[in-house]
């Protein structure tokens, strides 16, 4: 008898623990990690590279955009994530390139930025059938 309750206890305590446990909040996480790596770091590093080379803002925008992975990946639904991964990005172009970019020319690549990741996170509707 006291073996089945204390067999029961531990059952429903596995039981609530799992409700407790986020592994979609995990799989976010690491999914912002590996996008950082390989989207937010390239992307500033081609930035970067056009800016100081002397391109327009512009004209970096769309040289990191056709040199990074952020044309073919697919992002989760989660404005955080964009945001999170701009935020990220925007520290490494402030860090390597700050002195050639203006707080106007850095407006106008962050909405840049979340459009592209705004398309990398609906990718099936801009994808051909």
């Amino acid at each position: 008898m006291v073996k089945k309750e204390f067999f029961a206890i531990i059952i429903i305590g596995l039981f609530f623990f799992s409700f407790l446990k986020s592994p979609s909040l995990k799989a976010i996480e690491f999914d912002l990690t590996a996008a950082q790596n390989s989207v937010g770091k390239r992307f500033a590093t081609k930035f970067c590279e056009a800016k100081e080379k002397g391109f327009s803002s512009e004209s970096s925008s769309e040289f990191a955009l056709n040199n990074t992975y952020l044309k073919f990946v697919a992002f989760p639904e989660d404005e955080k994530f964009i945001e999170d991964l701009w935020e990220f990005t925007l520290e490494i172009i402030r860090h390597d390139c700050g002195i050639y970019i203006t707080k106007n020319e850095e407006n106008n690549l962050r909405d840049f930025f979340q459009e592209e990741g705004e398309i990398a996170s609906n990718r099936d509707l801009y994808l051909p059938n």
